[in-house]
């Protein structure tokens, strides 16, 4: 079946970003490349990750005069790296998609925040929260940052981290609606049930689109007082909102005997069967905030919204070198759903490093194996067994990771709890630019003395949760309660073990009768662990266009936009499909389409490139000019375009443009011709200046 939408005036109407989009889940437009315009090792590193994960020049972020050093202060994180970020953001119209700032190399590491650890009034919290924060700690907290607020030092601060099951069940409001919620509960222990379902119920339906254990809890209440249909009806309604657990379904009597309904039957084989010990993966969104309980409610509700943050690289003499950064980044962009047979390993030694998380290894591991993923628990610094690893979580001050018998797999997670894993400036205790370079897609480390605290490290269920299919971005900050300490740095969309839907679309511009553009699902038949597509998220020119349902009865294999008549030029066009797992797998298709206009679409050609640039290891700034021809008949100047910055200009139609290239960093080159017809303006191709990548 197809489905034909019309798009006229999409050129200029922001407002066609669609309110219901796609929530949920990590791919490449949800992401922001932040990069120091002073720096070639940063632009390099950036020229690389933006290449290889195809990430859209709207999403990259150019700021100058970023603070030198590793360490800055509180004030200047603020005016000189997060307000300019977010300005650029809100000003591109990309502020609803994004989701993870993804620092690159040659930013400030730590940030000092005395005047905030000097309004806390807890003693246990003045003690341990000390004046020393993460970078991007701070971008994940960056309402409270903007605020002036210290609530993020809260050792709880991080409402998006999972916890034990029955967080799911806490109350999570405030003020009257708080005490309905306690009124429910003790109504519920008098066996008062009936009062108690129209409480939860009448909760619930104040936000049927969010907290589906008010539904369930209501159901409950309903089942025990015999009201069978009404139990049913909230199965449905929690469902609905979200609930996912269908092992919590099956286990609890009340709930179990309703199983049996048509409706519900048809959505239990999509739900998780994992034991419920923890609560299970949530893919994050930052346009919704998060509640007490860990679920999505809107920001205007309470919710506290957040933002996931990484560095790329941490280039440094105590750190990573540009050559190492690079390969580790290239080799993560390589791993994404190729499902390895790979073990997930946890130290148990006697070192408080270690048995700081002992708590939690026991319940992660039958997680993952319930889940049938091979686990190791080994008594020693660092594994002795033979064999590929896809996640490694040690508690040691020292580690020797690159003399081993195990290798890493790519795109698996290594981490270490101890004081400096991310202190480069002390050269004491393994860093964690060593597990990068082991061949670990992400690791992450504390940029001061965090004490021996579980809240500020992640959870052995960080493992589990990547291990089921989140990002690696979101399983860290699913498993640390209080992260601002902790640097995260490596490739945010890792992710071996996404279910997505193994579909490929491919996008085309008719020309024939009305102007159209089609895009067109087919299946790829792989035979590796997926999910049905829930729906196809649009977006033209990086703006979300329509979000199309494809877990209806009919599915839909074609959609046709019907195309104005006044455009010209290439267009970009995003077709991103989301997987109806309980992570929200994404995976993106990205086309150049000609819309066969009026005015031809500009050409650049390549007549003399760059030299003195190839290499992992060179940031470029030996690097010659490039000479491009420009050509698009009619046209009254042609600009060329590198991340959306004009670096050379052409006054006619044609003629050939030299652009030093030697602050534009090492690696691939991005650049866009762009014509000029009066004020119209008509994009061509994007062109890239690809380097050998030598040793």
């Amino acid at each position: 079946m197809f489905r034909r939408v019309s798009v006229a005036g999409i050129l200029t109407l922001a407002a066609l970003c669609f309110a219901n989009s796609a929530a949920a889940g990590m791919s490449s437009e949800n992401v922001v490349v932040v990069v120091n315009g002073d720096s070639t090792v940063s632009r390099t590193i950036a020229n690389h990750y933006i290449d290889a994960r195809k990430i859209p020049t709207k999403n990259v972020v150019v700021l100058s005069d970023v603070p030198g050093g590793l360490e800055i202060d509180l004030e200047s994180f603020r005016e000189r790296i997060l307000k300019p970020l977010l300005a650029e953001i809100d000003a591109r119209g990309i502020s609803t998609r994004v989701r993870v700032i993804a620092y690159s190399a040659d930013f400030p590491t730590a940030v000092k925040i005395p005047s905030h650890c000097e309004k806390l009034t807890d003693p246990t919290a003045k003690r341990y929260q000390l004046p020393v924060a993460s970078i991007t700690g701070l971008t994940y907290f960056y309402r409270y940052v903007l605020a002036d607020d210290p609530g993020y030092l809260s050792f709880a601060a991080n409402l998006y981290a999972r916890g034990k099951f029955e967080r799911h069940f806490l109350n999570p409001f405030a003020g009257d609606k708080k005490a309905e919620f306690e009124q429910a509960t003790a109504l519920l222990k008098d066996e008062k049930y009936a009062e108690a379902a129209v409480i939860w119920r009448k909760l619930h339906e104040e936000h049927p689109e969010t907290m589906p254990a008010l539904a369930l809890r209501a159901a409950e209440a309903y089942s025990l007082d015999g009201q069978a249909e009404s139990a049913v009806e909230m199965i449905r309604a929690a469902l609905k909102a979200g609930w996912r657990s269908s092992s919590y379904l099956t286990e609890t009597p009340a709930l179990e005997k309703h199983l049996s309904d048509p409706q519900i039957q048809t959505s239990l084989p999509y739900l998780d069967d994992s034991p419920i010990a923890w609560q299970g993966p949530q893919a994050f969104a930052s346009n919704v905030g998060w509640t007490l309980t860990g679920s999505p409610v809107a920001i205007k509700d309470g919710g506290i919204p957040y933002l996931c943050s990484c560095s790329l690289a941490v280039v440094h003499p105590g750190g990573s070198t540009l050559s190492d950064a690079v390969r580790v980044l290239l080799r993560a962009s390589k791993g994404d759903r190729t499902f390895p047979r790979a073990r997930f390993a946890f130290s148990t030694t006697a070192d408080v490093r270690s048995k700081t998380r002992y708590p939690g290894i026991a319940d992660t591991v039958v997680y993952l194996q319930e889940n049938g993923f091979e686990t190791e628990v080994f008594n020693s610094v660092v594994p002795s067994k033979e064999g590929a690893v896809a996640g490694l979580m040690l508690g040691t001050s020292t580690a020797d990771v690159m003399a081993k018998p195990w290798i890493l797999v790519r795109g698996s997670i290594a981490e270490n709890l101890t004081s400096f894993g991310a202190a480069f400036g002390n050269r004491s205790q393994t860093k964690l630019t060593a597990f990068l370079s082991a061949g670990a897609a992400m690791s992450s480390g504390t940029v001061t003395e965090p004490y021996s605290l579980q809240f500020k490290f992640p959870t052995p269920m960080l493992y589990g949760y990547y291990a089921q299919g989140l990002s690696a971005i979101e399983s860290f900050y699913q498993s640390v309660a209080s992260p601002y300490q902790l640097l995260i740095v490596g490739d945010p969309l890792a992710q071996p073990f996404a279910k997505a839907p193994d579909e490929l679309v491919q996008s085309a511009f008719v020309s024939e009768g009305k102007r159209r553009l089609r895009i067109e699902r087919r299946s790829m038949r792989l035979k590796v662990p997926k999910s049905r597509a829930a729906s196809m998220e649009l977006s033209i020119d990086d703006r979300i266009f329509q979000v199309v349902p494809l877990t209806g009865t009919v599915d839909v294999k074609t959609v046709e936009i019907n195309w104005p008549d006044n455009t010209s030029g290439i267009y970009d066009v995003r077709a991103t499909l989301i997987g109806l797992d309980r992570t929200e797998p994404r995976v993106t298709f990205v086309s150049e389409v000609d819309v066969d206009g009026n005015h031809p679409a500009p050409t650049a050609t390549i007549t003399k490139p760059r030299s003195d640039a190839d290499g992992f290891g060179n940031d470029g700034s030996n690097a010659t000019a490039i000479q491009v021809d420009l050509e698009c008949p009619g046209a009254d100047r042609i600009e060329l375009h590198h991340l959306g910055i004009s670096v050379a200009t052409v006054d006619s139609d044609q003629g050939t443009a030299t652009i030093p290239t030697k602050t534009l960093g090492g690696g691939p080159l991005r650049f866009r011709p762009i014509a000029f017809f009066g004020d119209k303006k008509v994009r061509g191709k994007i062109l890239v200046d690809q380097l050998q990548p030598l040793k």
